[in-house]
């Protein structure tokens, strides 16, 4: 089992809270940093102050970026976050909570809202894949609250994937990433669920996605 940080949303509900949950249910040891503080100031880590007790022994880490300005919430948490991890638990798996908007470009209408946004999410992807950690970029489509396991659940590469993904499939497919490790790491995939069974082997769904071309730092 592994030890997990999930860091999220300072508000009781929203999917870092339900990946922590899934997390814990499957046995692993599991942290929910609900603050990060204010990203834009690097000294305010909010409760990641101590960031060495927090991520001492870590072997995953998953960032759900909170909503609201997007160049500091998405992009510079992101980067705030990856210095610690890399400071305190350099071997740590980082799973970055994306979206599959990011695929479609700026002519998605959910690209459109803010003019902040695609190109935030873009940098953050960027920074996960540069980083240096072993990493994972989960871009889940529009999200529902149905029931766990109650569809099959595909993931894809194409940039234009969309589709509809239960909250608890969703966290279930970013544990199992942190659970088979090498067949999930250096990917980024979107998914979304489909009539059928659920994902009996999460081993062969990760080991058919491809890896991603290296990036060089901007």
């Amino acid at each position: 089992m592994a030890r997990i940080v999930v860091v999220g949303s300072p508000y009781r509900a929203g999917s870092g809270r339900i990946i922590a949950a899934t997390a814990a249910e499957r046995g692993h040891t599991v942290r929910y940093v609900g603050d990060l503080g204010d990203p834009a100031r690097p000294e305010d880590l909010g409760e990641l102050t101590d960031a060495a007790s927090v991520l001492d022994g870590v072997e995953a880490v998953v960032l759900v970026p909170r909503r609201g300005d997007a160049r500091v919430h998405t992009e510079r948490a992101t980067r705030v976050l990856l210095e610690q991890v890399r400071r305190h638990a350099p071997g740590a798996h980082f799973v970055l909570f994306s979206s599959f908007a990011v695929g479609h470009g700026p002519a998605h209408p959910l690209n459109r809202i803010d003019d902040t946004l695609l190109p935030a999410r873009v940098a953050a992807e960027r920074l996960v894949r540069t980083s240096g950690l072993p990493y994972t970029v989960v871009r889940p489509t529009w999200m529902t609250d149905d029931p766990p396991g109650s569809h099959a659940l595909t993931l894809t590469q194409h940039p234009y994937g969309d589709g509809m993904v239960a909250r608890s499939d969703m966290a279930a497919a970013i544990v199992a990433a942190v659970e088979q490790g090498a067949t999930a790491r250096y990917t980024t995939f979107s998914l979304f669920n489909e009539p059928g069974t659920p994902v009996a082997d999460w081993a062969a769904a990760f080991a058919a996605l491809r890896r991603d071309e290296p990036q060089e730092e901007l």
